[in-house]
């Protein structure tokens, strides 16, 4: 029985996803990826010149979802920033307002890829990105300082989504966790905010 060749390129991408979210991009070998799709180092090749364009093949599509989310999102709360007491409310309903929220293009295993990448031609735009969001955090929390409290959100944050996306297989289980966590950690921040 013959394989065809979009099963075999699937198959590729789901070993290479697999294996970039657990061991990270930079620890994960082509051959391995090979052995574990069922194919040759050859056979990759032919689907992907390099470790780089597979990578791009796997995130692209989320990492622009991301962007897309992040931009609509900020452009919808420049004037529209949010009290303690309604921020409140905002995270004491989260588990409701999930689905209607830009968290929910966080909640994608290909994110822990983005998360952990060190190298590869995307770093670039995974810096601007957790850039871009440590600002609105900054602003959104009305922090007045340089960064290390946002950056810090953003990291404890990034542990916990790596965590809920690698401990649970099922994505509705992985959702609950994830709003149970973040509901904890956005009420303590919440409960500093000036205004």
């Amino acid at each position: 029985m013959q394989t065809k060749k979009e099963d075999i390129e699937q198959r590729i991408i789901e070993v290479a996803t697999d294996e970039f979210m657990k061991k990270g991009y930079e620890n994960t070998s082509m051959r391995v990826i090979a052995y574990k799709a069922n194919t040759s180092l050859g056979n990759i090749y032919h689907y992907f010149k390099n470790k780089d364009l597979l990578l791009q093949a796997i995130i692209l599509p989320t990492l622009e979802n991301i962007e897309y989310m992040m931009d609509q999102h900020i452009n919808n709360s420049k004037d529209n920033m949010l009290t303690k007491d309604e921020a409140m409310a905002y995270a004491d309903h989260l588990d409701e307002l999930f689905e209607q929220s830009e968290l929910r293009c966080f909640l994608d295993k290909k994110v822990v890829i983005i998360l952990n990448l060190e190298s590869s031609s995307l770093l670039e735009r995974k810096e601007k990105l957790l850039k871009k969001l440590q600002e609105h955090i900054q602003l959104h929390f009305h922090m007045q300082e340089n960064g290390h409290y946002s950056k810090l959100i953003i990291d404890v944050l990034a542990d916990c989504l790596r965590h809920v996306l690698i401990e649970y297989e099922d994505i509705e289980q992985a959702k609950i966790e994830f709003i149970n966590v973040f509901k904890l950690f956005c009420t303590g921040i919440i409960g500093q905010m000036k205004c």
